[in-house]
């Protein structure tokens, strides 16, 4: 099992001691000038947070892998502000993202890593192009595996305190008892062993439960549980329901449910059939942390759910044998610069 409550307590008194005004800053001047955020695995769906937070508060903003990022041309990364989020600042995947930004549009270029360490290269890139816009939120105790479980906890934390100021982290260091709902749709209880049978997951948000959702679906993949879809409600009623209807017995649906999206999961669940297994993880808040607290909630259920068909919820069995070095070593770099960026110039248009 994954030990969430001292992982929490490790979070949310490094997010509370620390010194958040930079990031604020960074983020919250010009809110008229749009938002790219990159990421690789949780910190990319901690850079979905971050998008949609910016959005909230009446800025354009999306989330982007780095491939992605790298894809754009130099005009386009040149009209944003650009965000790269890393644990550590020494993957392959940050540290080309962040060689690209800061030569393309260093004044509009930012970090946030957890640790100032000399593996903290990114962070050594950025002192050399002679930008200050490296922050680290130091983060002591937050463990992640092959599986991040940590980390995108404390991206989850530190952007809620920055976007909502007044918010009470404390109470998130004590766990509900019960922070998820096991039932079939007609409202029959499930035991945790009724999922052993579950081959595949459909994850239902709507707003703040977005990011969540990619992070629940990159747990269960990562960590071989089952393959999931994500889908927001509307999405799912526009014909993504057929699935469920074809797969009762093996298939299950994880609904993440703030306030907003209380009306609509009751009119879901109207025309589901009664023998729907639902996974339902639930927040009363609809503010930034309600994001954080499903991530928390539905952080418990993929714990729970490892314990409960026998898996490593931070270190997954690797049965193929397939170095786990070689996938992160595979080179994208070569191919984008060989090829270049994207780019639709204007004899490629037709008038």
């Amino acid at each position: 099992m994954i030990d969430t409550m001292s992982t929490l307590q490790a979070i949310i008194d490094q997010t509370l001691s620390a010194d958040l005004t930079p990031i604020r800053d960074f983020l919250f001047t010009n809110p008229s000038q749009p938002l790219l955020a990159t990421g690789s695995g949780g910190a990319e769906t901690a850079g979905d947070f971050a998008a949609l937070l910016y959005g909230a508060r009446g800025g354009i903003a999306v989330s982007v892998s780095p491939y992605t990022l790298n894809s754009y041309s130099d005009a386009a990364l040149k009209t944003a502000k650009l965000l790269l989020l890393s644990k550590g600042g020494h993957n392959n995947d940050i540290l080309f993202a962040t060689k690209r930004a800061l030569t393309v549009n260093p004044a509009g270029t930012a970090a946030v890593n957890f640790s100032d360490s000399d593996r903290n290269v990114a962070r050594q890139v950025f002192h050399k192009a002679g930008s200050d816009k490296s922050f680290v939120v130091k983060m002591k105790g937050v463990h992640d595996g092959f599986v991040s479980t940590g980390s995108p906890l404390a991206f989850f934390s530190i952007f809620t305190k920055i976007f909502q100021p007044d918010v009470d982290l404390e109470k998130y260091k004590k766990l509900l008892e019960k922070p998820y709902n096991l039932c079939f749709n007609n409202g029959d209880p499930l035991k945790a062993a009724d999922l052993k049978s579950v081959s595949s997951y459909i994850i239902l948000h709507g707003s703040w439960g977005r990011p969540v959702a990619d992070n629940l679906e990159g747990k269960l993949v990562e960590c071989s549980i089952a393959p999931a879809c994500v889908y927001d409600y509307r999405n799912y009623c526009h014909g993504r329901f057929i699935y469920t209807s074809s797969h009762l017995e093996d298939s299950a649906i994880v609904m993440l449910v703030t306030p907003r999206e209380r009306d609509i999961v009751r009119r879901t669940r109207e025309f589901l059939p009664p023998t729907a297994k639902l996974v339902i993880i639930e927040t009363e808040h609809d503010a930034p942390e309600a994001s954080f607290d499903l991530l928390i909630r539905a952080t418990e259920f993929y714990s729970d759910l490892c314990e409960t068909v026998g898996a490593n919820p931070e270190s997954p069995k690797n049965p193929g044998r397939i170095d786990k070095r070689k996938p992160i070593w595979v080179p994208f770099m070569a191919e984008l610069k060989k090829q270049g960026p994207l780019n639709l110039s204007k004899r490629n248009l037709i008038s």
